[in-house]
C-alpha cells in the first residue's frame, strides 16, 4: 500500500449556481426572511439605506481626517520654507550687526583725541586712519569721533553719489566720496548719537540704535541707517565716543531676496509697527502692520516669534523678532516680545502659489470623495442583489457542506489509517534491526545448547556402557563452557533489547539523561554498526569511550544521522570510492567535538556560507529539500546549546586525506535546559 505524503484536504467552499442547481429554501430562515424580495418599495429603500450606513459613517469619519492630514502634508514644506527663510535672514542680520559692533570697537580702540584742539587735523594719525577705514567700507555712511562733552572732533562725511550696493546696482552713480568734514560743520552730536545712554554703558559695550530713516542732506531719498556707538575710556574716565552709521539698504534687500529664493514673501517691519519692507510697493515706512492685518500686529506684540493665520491679509504668517539692543536674538520673557530696538521679520507664502498648491490636492481629494460615495451606492446596490442571490442558494450550500463534512470525516479516517501504517512501517524497520542484532547472540546460544544436547546424549550412552570418570569430567567441562556461552548470549540479547528500547525512547521524545557520547553516536544510524561491504566507501569510527554528557540523546542522534546522510548523498558524486570518518573527542573539561568528515569532492567556496540556510540544496532535481543541514544547525544551536561549522577542504589534523569536507559540532557536556519539544526530521 502506498500513501501520499500530504493527502489533499477538501475545503468548505461556497457552491454557486454553476456547481449545483438552485433548490428552494425554507421560509423560516432569518437571513432569507430579511432578504426575500418585497413588493413594498419602502422596505427595499430601508435595506439599501442600512447597507449604505457603514459606508457613510466611514467616509464621514475618514475623509475629514484625510483632509486634515493632506493639508498638513502639503503645508509642511511651505512652513519649513518660511522657517528656513526667517532663520537665514536672522543669521544674515546677526553677521552684519556683529561686523558693525566689531568695527566700532576697533575704531574706539585705535582712535586718539587731542583734548586741546577743537577738531582733529587731516594730517593726524587718527584722521588718516578713520578716512582710510571709511574708504574701505562703502556700506558705512557717517563716522564720528566726539569728546567727553558730546562735541564732534572728527566726522567722515559722504558728499556725493548714492549709497552703495542696491542703488549702484540700479544704475545710479557707483562711487561716493568720503571726506573729512571741515571744522565749521562739526557740531554737538550729544542727542544725535544718544551720548547720554552710551556714556552709562560698561566699558567695552556697544550701543546699537534702532533702524531709522535718516533724511539726506544732498537731495537723495531718505536712507535707513543703523548706528553703533562705543564709549572711549581712559581707565575709568570717559573721554568721548566713536559712532558709526550703517546703510541698511543692502541688509534689507538681502533679507527680501532670501525670501524670494525660498518662494516665500519675506517682509521687514519696525518695532513701532511701520513696514520697512512691506507688502505694498512704494509704501515702505508709511504703511503699518496693524493696517495690513490687526491680528498679525497683535500676535507680534504678544510674543517674539510664532505662527499666525489671518483672514484679513490672507494666508499663514510666520514671524520673528530680532533684538538689537545688546545681543542679537536675545531671549524674551515667556509669552512676551523682546523690548527695545530691533527688527520684525514676517514670512508668508505667495498667495497665488499657496492657492494653487491647495487646489492641487483639494480638487482631486474632493473628486475622490465624490467617486467613493458613488462607488458606495453602486456597491451597496450590487451587494443587495448579491445577498438575494446568495439566499436562493443557501439550501444548496447547506447540502453541499453536509456532503463535504462526510467526505472530510472519511478523509480524516483515511489519514489516521495512513498514520498508523507509517508507525507500523517504522516499527517494522526497528524490529528488523532488533532481529538482525539479536541473530548473533541467539545463534551462539543455539549452537551451545545443541552441543550440550549432544554431549548429554553421549553421557547417557556411556552410562549404559559403563561410565568412566574421564567421561564425566569431560562432560562437566563442556557443560560449563556451554552454560557460560548461553549466559553471555542471553546477556548480549538483553543488552540489545534494552539499547533498542532506549533508542526508540530517545527518538520519540526530548528526554534528557546522562550518556556515553561514543555509544550514542554509534546508535545514531544502523549503518554505523553494519556498514555496507561493497568496497566503494569506507567507514572509519574514532569513538573513544568515557566521554559522558548530560544532554538530549535523541536530537544528537538525529544530527549525526543527518550529517552521515549528507556525506553519503553529496560527498562523492561521480567519484568511484572514498572514505567517511566519524570522530568524537574531548575539547577541554566542559565541551566535546563531534566530526563527520569525508574525502569527497568538497563544497565550492561560493556555496560554503549557504550550506546551513533553509532550502539550499544542490540535489533539488533529485528530490533534495535543502532542510537536512538547516535542521542540524537548529538542533545544535537551539537544543544542544552548541555550535556547528563546515570546512572545505579538510584542515590539517583531521584524519581524512584529500580535499573533502568536515562538519564539526562543538557541544557542552551539560546541555542548557530546554522545554519538551518535537525535533523535525527531513532529508538533505
Amino acid at each position: 500500500m502506498t500513501s501520499h505524503p500530504h493527502p489533499p484536504r477538501l475545503a468548505a467552499v461556497p457552491v454557486t449556481a454553476m456547481d449545483t442547481p438552485a433548490l428552494p429554501l425554507p421560509a423560516t430562515a432569518p437571513l432569507q426572511d430579511m432578504l426575500r424580495p418585497r413588493r413594498h418599495p419602502l422596505r427595499r429603500h430601508l435595506r439599501l439605506a442600512l447597507l449604505l450606513l457603514p459606508w457613510l459613517l466611514a467616509m464621514g469619519l475618514g475623509f475629514p481626517l484625510l483632509w486634515q492630514q493632506m493639508r498638513q502634508t502639503f503645508d509642511s514644506p511651505v512652513q519649513r520654507a518660511r522657517d528656513l527663510a526667517l532663520f537665514q535672514a536672522a543669521s544674515v542680520a546677526g553677521r552684519v550687526i556683529d561686523s558693525l559692533r566689531n568695527d566700532v570697537r576697533f575704531l574706539e580702540a585705535v582712535s586718539t583725541l587731542d583734548e586741546a584742539a577743537a577738531a582733529l587735523s587731516s594730517d593726524s594719525d587718527t584722521a588718516r586712519l578713520m578716512l582710510a577705514f571709511a574708504r574701505g567700507a562703502p556700506s558705512y555712511d557717517h563716522l564720528r569721533l566726539v569728546d567727553a562733552d558730546g562735541r564732534e572732533r572728527l566726522q567722515v562725511a559722504y558728499t556725493a553719489g548714492p549709497s552703495p550696493g542696491l542703488y549702484a546696482a540700479r544704475g545710479m552713480v557707483a562711487e561716493r566720496k568720503r571726506t573729512l568734514a571741515p571744522p565749521d560743520r562739526l557740531q554737538n552730536a550729544r542727542n544725535h548719537i544718544d551720548f547720554d545712554r552710551v556714556s552709562h554703558l560698561p566699558q567695552g559695550e556697544v550701543y546699537l540704535s534702532g533702524l531709522e530713516l535718516r533724511p539726506s542732506a544732498d537731495g537723495r531719498p531718505p536712507q535707513p541707517v543703523l548706528r553703533a556707538t562705543a564709549a572711549r575710556f581712559d581707565g575709568a574716565t570717559l573721554r568721548g565716543a566713536v559712532s558709526l552709521e550703517l546703510l541698511a539698504n543692502d541688509l534689507l534687500e538681502r533679507i527680501v531676496a532670501l525670501g524670494r529664493s525660498h518662494h516665500v514673501e519675506l517682509l521687514v517691519a519696525h518695532p513701532d509697527g511701520r513696514w520697512i519692507r512691506g507688502p505694498a510697493a512704494g509704501r515702505d515706512w508709511s504703511d503699518t502692520v496693524a493696517a495690513t492685518d490687526p491680528g498679525l500686529w497683535a500676535a507680534m506684540q504678544a510674543q517674539a516669534d510664532g505662527l499666525y493665520r489671518g483672514a484679513e491679509s490672507g494666508g499663514e504668517w510666520t514671524f520673528r523678532r530680532i533684538g538689537l539692543a545688546r545681543e542679537l536674538g536675545a531671549a524674551a520673557p515667556p509669552g512676551r516680545a523682546s523690548p527695545g530696538p530691533g527688527l520684525l521679520l514676517a514670512a508668508r507664502a505667495d498667495r497665488q502659489s499657496a492657492a494653487w498648491a491647495r487646489w492641487r490636492w483639494q480638487l482631486p481629494l474632493a473628486a475622490c470623495m465624490a467617486a467613493a460615495l458613488f462607488a458606495a451606492v453602486v456597491l451597496s446596490a450590487q451587494l443587495l442583489r448579491s445577498l438575494r442571490a446568495d439566499a436562493r442558494h443557501t439550501r444548496a450550500l447547506h447540502e453541499a457542506n453536509r456532503a463535504l463534512t462526510i467526505a472530510n470525516d472519511n478523509l480524516r479516517s483515511v489519514q489516521g489509517d495512513l498514520a498508523r501504517a507509517a508507525r507500523l512501517s517504522s516499527l517494522g524497520l526497528m524490529v528488523a534491526g532488533v532481529a538482525h542484532e539479536l541473530n548473533n547472540p541467539l545463534g551462539s546460544a543455539t549452537l551451545a545448547l545443541s552441543t550440550a544436547r549432544q554431549e548429554l546424549d553421549m553421557l547417557a550412552a556411556r552410562l549404559r556402557q559403563g561410565l568412566r570418570r574421564s567421561d564425566l569430567d569431560r562432560y562437566v567441562a563442556m557443560s560449563d563452557g556451554a552454560m557460560q556461552t548461553v549466559a553471555d548470549a542471553v546477556r548480549r540479547a538483553a543488552g540489545l533489547v534494552q539499547r533498542f528500547k532506549q533508542v526508540a525512547v530517545d527518538r520519540t521524545s526530548m528526554q534528557r539523561r546522562v550518556f556515553d557520547l561514543g555509544q550514542i553516536v554509534l546508535d545514531a544510524d544502523p549503518r554505523l554498526r553494519h556498514w555496507p561491504a561493497d568496497g566503494t566507501v569506507d567507514l572509519r569510527l574514532l569513538l573513544p569511550p568515557g566521554l559522558e554528557m548530560d544532554s538530549y540523546p535523541g536530537p544528537l542522534e538525529q544530527a549525526v544521522s543527518n550529517l552521515l546522510d549528507n556525506a553519503v548523498l553529496h560527498a562523492f558524486g561521480a567519484q568511484a570510492a572514498g572514505a567517511i570518518v566519524v570522530e568524537v573527542a574531548a575539547d577541554g573539561p566542559d565541551h566535546v567535538l563531534v566530526r563527520v568528515a569525508d574525502d569527497g569532492v568538497g563544497i565550492p567556496a561560493a556555496d560554503l556560507p549557504q550550506v546551513f540556510e533553509p532550502f539550499f540544496t544542490t540535489r533539488r532535481h533529485a528530490g533534495g529539500t535543502g532542510l537536512g543541514l538547516h535542521i542540524v544547525h537548529q538542533i545544535v544551536a537551539d537544543v544542544l546549546g552548541g555550535t556547528l561549522w563546515a570546512e572545505s577542504p579538510v584542515p590539517a589534523g583531521v584524519p581524512v586525506p584529500g580535499r573533502g569536507t568536515v562538519f564539526t559540532l562543538r557541544l557542552p557536556r551539560r546541555a542548557p535546559e530546554r522545554p519538551e519539544a518535537a525535533v523535525p526530521v527531513a532529508d538533505g
